[in-house]
């Protein structure tokens, strides 16, 4: 019976050898081997390296990015959740603070703090780091929600 039980290590690596599956799903998908300066890699039309530093070399905020919202998939958050976390994380805001009035009729207001320590309202700070347009596809995309960290691919 005991030896049945998967322990700690076992769970982790085969999440890290998910995340992989999926991170080399996604390097496909994004065609980032047609930045790679490896002629191979462009020849083959797929990442002939190791496929996590490939994606950090030709897109490493989108990459970085993709990487927050897969581990908040893991974490068992929904996709917008996981999505808007990233955003946080990518664009490094310390903190999200709302100022709440007790005065009727006043609306709240939202700060974020930035990484030099500033203050600034949140609706004129980024919401979105600056990401090419097909990472934020692929996030919004069905692949991601069923087929992405765990399951099949498919076309978006």
């Amino acid at each position: 019976m005991q030896g049945l039980r998967r322990t700690r290590g076992q769970e982790q690596r085969e999440e890290q050898h998910r995340t992989a599956l999926a991170l080399g799903k996604a390097h496909a998908r994004l065609g980032l081997w047609r930045l790679c300066d490896n002629d191979e890699c462009r020849r083959s039309k797929c990442c002939g390296g190791d496929v996590d530093q490939c994606g950090a070399r030709a897109a490493p905020q989108g990459w970085t990015w993709l990487h927050h919202v897969l581990k908040g998939l893991r974490e068992g958050r929904s996709r917008p959740e996981a999505v808007e976390a990233a955003n946080l994380a990518t664009l490094g805001y310390r903190q999200r603070v709302t100022v709440r009035w007790k005065v009727k009729g006043w609306d709240p207001i939202e700060f974020v703090q930035l990484h030099d320590g500033s203050w600034e309202h949140a609706d004129v700070a980024d919401a979105r780091p600056p990401l090419d347009e097909r990472f934020v596809r692929l996030a919004e995309s069905a692949w991601l929600r069923t087929g992405g960290p765990s399951g099949r691919a498919r076309k978006v």
